[in-house]
């Protein structure tokens, strides 16, 4: 995708920039491929002030216990997911992206779009590829997986009030189905990607009711690796190796992944997601501060030099300073041991009666679960945990992931 506007200017009059032709036609593209690449974002300079803050304040963050900061994110060994505040280098950073990817954004979301998250996605080596998933339901699949019941269209005698309710009924089906509302997200490289450092993995034109059908199929049960999904998608996956200042913006149902993190190098990315007008969608993170939630639009943007209320980390010796206040919710990090004890638990089930399965957030272990429940459990706000299925964090896995894997 070629550069939408010029240099960042936060002084430029009605924020977003108007769109090129160009621009005009990755809309197509966007909605054929699920997702388009933007290059030439921000610059080396703007790259390596962010990342440095990113790295210090995600390395202060986990010293301090600060697990607040931090967003649900799967396969979280060496993986982080650092909610970011309003400091210099990410105010610039959401002021380029908008000037560069607004317009497009505006038209794909179907109107003015929230920012609904604001992050850094950070790995190291040892990091695993995640399980291949899209980060939103499409609405159609969002439908099926429900419980609402359809209304009777057989023939009837009697016309009374319970014509109202099945008209309420169609008229709800019809908007979880069509009118759920849009995501996108884009991942900002800050710096260059190589393949060994566990780049993003797309599957093109997977956004799809036919695609996610066949993640959330009896056989596959949401829980698919990078070449299972090849194969079950029938399309090979591309790997987001992209240059520092350059970003992939991708619809939220497409299928991807965080690759696996083999190199000696630590892979961040700085993560935006909007959202247009509707019904808001089952999963995502939502990984973004309290104090900013439901603050701006992209029309709010550029913010400006004036916006800026946070400091930065440019050193280790004032990281801990540049880290957002304390919310009000409790920051320790969650307890394992809390909730159901293995004695209070329902037993691990034969491996061969497992229609599904789902990681819990906070001890890592796989789950079974039932093939209609699995998108609603991993769609949760704060991660799945064992105990919401009456299961036990201090319970084994009982089986091993080798053999997980072999039945999905």
């Amino acid at each position: 995708m070629a550069p939408l506007g010029g240099g960042y200017n936060a002084g430029s009059a009605g924020g977003i920039l108007e769109a090129t032709d160009e621009a005009d036609s990755n809309f197509e593209l966007l909605q054929r491929e699920g997702y388009v690449v933007v290059k030439g974002v921000l610059n080396a300079e703007e790259c390596e002030a962010l990342r440095t803050h990113v790295l210090l304040c995600t390395d202060e963050g986990l010293r301090a216990e600060r697990y607040d900061l931090f967003g649900n994110i799967q396969e979280a060994d060496n993986r982080s997911d650092l909610k970011l505040d309003l400091c210099e280098p990410v105010v610039k950073a959401m002021d380029k992206f908008a000037q560069r990817c607004g317009h497009l954004l505006k038209r794909a979301c179907g109107g003015d779009a929230r920012i609904v998250e604001l992050a850094a996605i950070s790995s190291s080596k040892g990091a695993v590829a995640q399980p291949v998933h899209a980060d939103t339901m499409h609405g159609v699949t969002r439908f099926l997986q429900s419980d609402i019941a359809l209304p009777d269209a057989g023939p009837r005698d009697d016309v009374s009030e319970d014509e109202d309710a099945d008209e309420d009924v169609g008229q709800i089906v019809k908007a979880v189905a069509t009118e759920t509302a849009m995501i996108f997200t884009s991942l900002l490289a800050l710096q260059d990607v190589e393949p060994q450092m566990g780049p993003t993995h797309v599957w093109p034109g997977t956004n799809t009711v036919e695609h996610h059908a066949t993640l959330w199929g009896t056989n596959i049960s949401g829980k698919l690796s990078v070449l299972d999904a090849d194969k079950a998608f029938n399309v090979d996956h591309r790997k987001m190796t992209l240059r520092r200042g350059d970003l992939v913006l991708y619809d939220s149902r497409t299928m991807h992944c965080g690759g696996a993190n083999m190199s000696d190098q630590r892979r961040s990315v700085f993560c935006v997601s909007t959202m247009g007008p509707g019904i808001r969608p089952d999963g995502t993170t939502w990984t973004m501060l309290s104090s900013l939630r439901g603050r701006f639009k992209l029309s709010d943007l550029p913010l400006g030099p004036a916006r800026v209320t946070a400091p930065t980390a440019s050193s280790a010796s004032n990281a801990f300073a540049a880290l957002p206040a304390a919310a009000d919710a409790d920051s320790r990090k969650p307890d394992k041991t809390a909730g159901l004890q293995e004695g209070e638990a329902r037993p691990i089930p034969p491996l061969e009666e497992w229609e599904a399965c789902v990681q819990c957030s906070f001890c890592g272990k796989w789950r079974p679960c039932g093939a209609l429940e699995a998108p609603k459990l991993m769609g949760a706000d704060s991660g799945f945990s064992c105990k919401m299925i009456r299961f036990s964090c201090n319970q084994e896995q009982k089986y091993t992931q080798a053999e997980i894997d072999e039945i999905f």
